[in-house]
């Protein structure tokens, strides 16, 4: 996910008066506040808004979705609910996360992470910008799995301070822009036997060449073998993990297997097509709108808009 000090809304609900009020705030108007922010600032910022409907449109028109503005008002409250589980996650105390994770998150499936693991040649966790993935660290970190993840934040303030929340813990942050080399890292956690968390959406990591692309959502897109390097390197199994919002903040979080034979395996495809799977069936829970047209290559947009 590496920091980059930046303006906008993410670095607004990463500032310090944000995280302090999420500390001490309950957690039914915490949440009631960063929605109500967060449609203000876009009320306000009419290029980022048109920007992301503008992006939702064209997602939406080649799989024939005729409500693309219901759509992006649904997107818009996924957006901000993703903002409030990462906050969540930065602001309260381990104590209160472990409450609110075991109340409320089942984790569907875990048998298939348990197979993974069993190799002993590590995890590669596929998992994307959907749904309540900002507390996938915490569910595996109370079920007791070593777990090391490649994130990004917005803030230096951030990084800090989940760097904190992790240290004492056998949960491992690589940032980038913290000075870790990620790729050798993330080599380093599978070698060790861990789970590297990763996410396959992360189109700003992509080596993007018009010449090497991936048929989803019933256009070409960007492909990246990054997945496929690391595992046919490492041997790790491959497994995704995708976390669905349920009513009244409640979560489930499914493993699934994409690879567990871990080299030579395809990974990369299985993985991106695992993640077109859970977008078609609820892209309101996806919440990288505003990178939507970095993924598909200038002809496809092109075609898309005519």
């Amino acid at each position: 996910m590496a920091h980059r000090t930046k303006s906008g809304l993410s670095a607004f609900f990463q500032s310090r008066p944000m995280m302090l009020f999420m500390k001490y705030a309950p957690t039914t108007l915490s949440g009631a506040v960063v929605h109500g922010l967060g449609w203000l600032y876009h009320a306000l910022h009419d290029v980022e808004r048109r920007t992301i409907r503008r992006n939702i449109v064209n997602f939406a028109r080649p799989l024939g979705l005729l409500t693309p503005y219901d759509l992006f008002s649904r997107a818009r409250s996924g957006l901000y609910e993703h903002y409030f589980e990462k906050m969540l996650v930065a602001s309260k105390s381990r104590s209160y996360l472990s409450r609110y994770v075991r109340k409320r998150a089942v984790f569907e499936r875990e048998a298939v992470l348990a197979e993974a693991l069993n190799r002993g040649k590590g995890v590669v966790m596929v998992t994307a910008h959907w749904g309540a993935v900002e507390l996938l660290p915490v569910l595996l970190k109370l079920r007791g799995y070593p777990v090391s993840v490649i994130l990004e934040t917005s803030t230096p303030l951030l990084a800090s301070t989940l760097q904190r929340l992790a240290a004492g813990s056998d949960v491992e942050l690589i940032i980038e822009s913290a000075g870790t080399a990620v790729l050798k890292a993330a080599l380093d956690a599978l070698g060790r036997g861990r789970i590297l968390i990763t996410q396959c959406d992360e189109v700003d990591a992509w080596r993007r060449r018009k010449s090497r692309t991936i048929r989803l959502f019933d256009r070409d897109l960007y492909f990246d073998h990054v997945i496929d390097f690391i595992a046919d390197k490492t041997d790790a199994a491959v497994v995704g993990v995708y976390c669905r919002r349920l009513a009244s903040r409640r979560y489930r979080f499914i493993a699934e297997p994409i690879a567990l034979n871990g080299k030579g395996s395809g990974a990369a495809t299985k993985s991106l097509r695992l993640w077109e799977r859970y977008v078609r069936e609820t892209p309101e829970q996806w919440y990288q709108w505003k990178k939507w047209r970095a993924m598909v290559p200038e002809s496809a947009v092109a075609t898309s808009a005519s």
